[in-house]
């Protein structure tokens, strides 16, 4: 298990040419940037407080509790999540609604105004993990702008009867401060060896 999702993470990160630290968890996917996440610092930069952190001694800050009941609602996100799952969800599917949407202008998102014209394009992931404030973090690439990073915070509702999980929402997309070295040509080039890598 950890081998393939260690094969499938390096894969991504040669899509979007920076160095992943990570690893696997169970059912959980996490990485290793010294005291905060991209996925922390988005939130932080968005105005929300971040308790804890994702660490070589604990992965999830939620399972210091140590309690054999316990389960966190990103347990009950993530229960049935398998290798292919993490490159292909509702998570995902919640973001590429929500580019359709602003290109009707049924949503508007300054941010990405000057991007207009690329967000009709796909994308590829360049990374995913879950955010300690609930749901996935993202990184993806436009291909028709294969230099820039974005992220994105997808929320979802859990129901904890039922472990039925729904309404997924975007909590805006932002571009990161750092680029992708690659060309659109070898982004598909890497995408052809590897067809587990697909455009959204």
């Amino acid at each position: 298990m950890r081998s393939i999702i260690g094969v499938i993470v390096a894969c991504i990160a040669l899509v979007c040419g920076f160095s992943f630290y990570g690893g696997s968890d169970g059912h959980r996917m996490y990485a290793h940037f010294g005291e905060t996440t991209e996925g922390e610092q988005y939130l932080e930069d968005s105005g929300y407080e971040v308790e804890g952190t994702y660490d070589e001694e604990s992965s999830y800050s939620e399972e210091e509790e140590d309690t054999d009941d316990y389960t966190s609602l990103n347990d009950i996100r993530f229960a049935d999540f398998d290798d292919d799952d993490w490159l292909d969800n509702e998570y995902i599917w919640a973001l590429r609604h929500y580019l359709d949407d602003m290109d009707v202008s049924t949503i508007k998102d300054e941010r990405l105004m000057p991007y207009r014209k690329v967000i009709k394009g796909k994308f590829v992931i360049a990374k995913v993990e879950p955010a300690l404030m609930g749901g996935l973090f993202i990184m993806f690439s436009f291909i028709d702008k294969p230099e820039g990073i974005f992220s994105t915070w997808v929320y979802s509702e859990v129901d904890e009867a039922t472990g039925e999980v729904s309404n997924y929402t975007v909590n805006g997309i932002k571009l990161e401060d750092f680029e992708n070295d690659m060309s659109r040509e070898e982004i598909f080039k890497v995408m052809k060896e590897h067809p587990e890598l697909k455009l959204f």
